[in-house]
């Protein structure tokens, strides 16, 4: 079972305490000066609603067990919407006026609920996002409550370690640039029916059509089988990332982050296409694949992908691997003198964001 972090509370004086508190402090210098006792009573019953308002205000607040649920992933400057579940273990008394905040914007409501009743519980929604990619855990969300006089606040903050993986931006590529790099040998890509050759046999899914059974075979198996073709067109790209901090280039960061979504938009059109896509960094190697997915992974791996003071530089750690002889390698680089160069392999270059034109 996952362990919970502890809840914070704190009580902050509204403007209205304020008020009542240095009116009280009025009246009971002017009850010590005249000795009124009609000023006694009125000071009495201003301490007594200050008491009151102070013991009652998010009284509720520590009973709350608070639950949020969100995607496991999004993509950077997506907003996404997260359920947050407030369950009252009162026995007896409601929780009234509860306003939700986040902690890095302090009184901005980011939703609110009128009433969480007694053994109950509510269900809120609400939206968030993250501006840099990543692996990020759910922002801090802050319970706020100043019923039921609005003197005091009672404020109780409730971390998460949820964490959401955090994929680059996508946008559409002019990816026709990749379609001719020198050096891929044709692959197999799988089609129905309409292919050049026999590849394989699968079962039948509705919506297949039926001209595409393979009717002799269905007959021995005793159920429906369809044809899988292959025709030669599908292609190997990698794509190969250099990854080295350099400070002392204008505006790193932007170009780093800027080459990681071309490279992510890239792969993911390439995968629409049925090109088998592979990603190499200095610390970890993402073998060729395709589908879906492969898309997946290739986004996961990206999200993870950080700069690193160690790395050799440039792509001295680079070694070809088994897929050397029908693969297409494309190095990617932040620094900008080396876009649109020769890479360093025969018959490579080293991509330029520029080219990689945006639909």
């Amino acid at each position: 079972m996952r362990s919970r972090p502890k809840a914070r509370m704190r009580t902050r004086i509204c403007a209205t305490g304020w008020v009542f508190i240095i009116s009280f402090v009025l009246l009971l210098l002017a009850a010590w000066n005249t000795g009124a006792n009609l000023l006694y009573i009125i000071t009495g019953g201003t301490g007594s609603f200050i008491l009151v308002s102070l013991a009652l205000t998010g009284n509720g607040l520590r009973r709350l067990d608070v639950t949020r649920e969100g995607p496991s992933a999004v993509h950077r400057a997506e907003k996404f919407p997260v359920t947050v579940r407030i369950e009252n273990h009162n026995w007896l008394l409601p929780v009234t006026s509860l306003r939700i905040e986040r902690q890095q914007a302090p009184g901005q409501s980011a939703a609110y609920v009128l009433r969480v009743p007694a053994r109950r519980a509510v269900v809120v929604r609400m939206t968030e996002m993250f501006e840099k990619r990543g692996v990020h855990a759910l922002p801090e969300i802050v319970l706020v409550s100043a019923f039921p006089f609005g003197l005091f606040e009672r404020r109780r903050s409730v971390p998460d370690t949820s964490e959401v993986v955090v994929y680059p931006r996508i946008f559409s590529v002019r990816a026709n640039l990749l379609e001719q790099l020198p050096g891929a040998c044709p692959m197999p890509m799988i089609t129905i029916g309409d292919g050049d050759e026999f590849f394989s046999l699968r079962e039948y899914i509705p919506g297949d059509d039926v001209r595409h059974v393979a009717w002799r075979a269905s007959a021995r198996r005793g159920t429906l089988l369809v044809k899988e073709m292959a025709r030669e067109t599908s292609r190997y790209i990698v794509f190969v990332i250099d990854t080295q901090q350099r400070l002392e280039i204008d505006r790193y960061d932007e170009h780093f982050e800027e080459v990681i979504e071309i490279v992510a938009s890239l792969a993911v059109g390439l995968l629409g296409k049925q090109y088998t896509v592979a990603i190499a960094t200095p610390n970890y190697v993402l073998v060729g694949g395709e589908g879906k997915t492969q898309e997946r992974r290739i986004l996961d791996t990206l999200a993870r992908v950080m700069q690193d003071e160690a790395t050799p530089p440039g792509f001295a750690w680079f070694s070809p691997g088994e897929e050397c002889g029908r693969a297409s390698y494309v190095f990617a680089s932040p620094d900008p003198q080396q876009w649109g160069s020769r890479g360093p392999r025969m018959g490579t270059w080293i991509l330029d964001p520029r080219e990689a034109v945006r639909a």
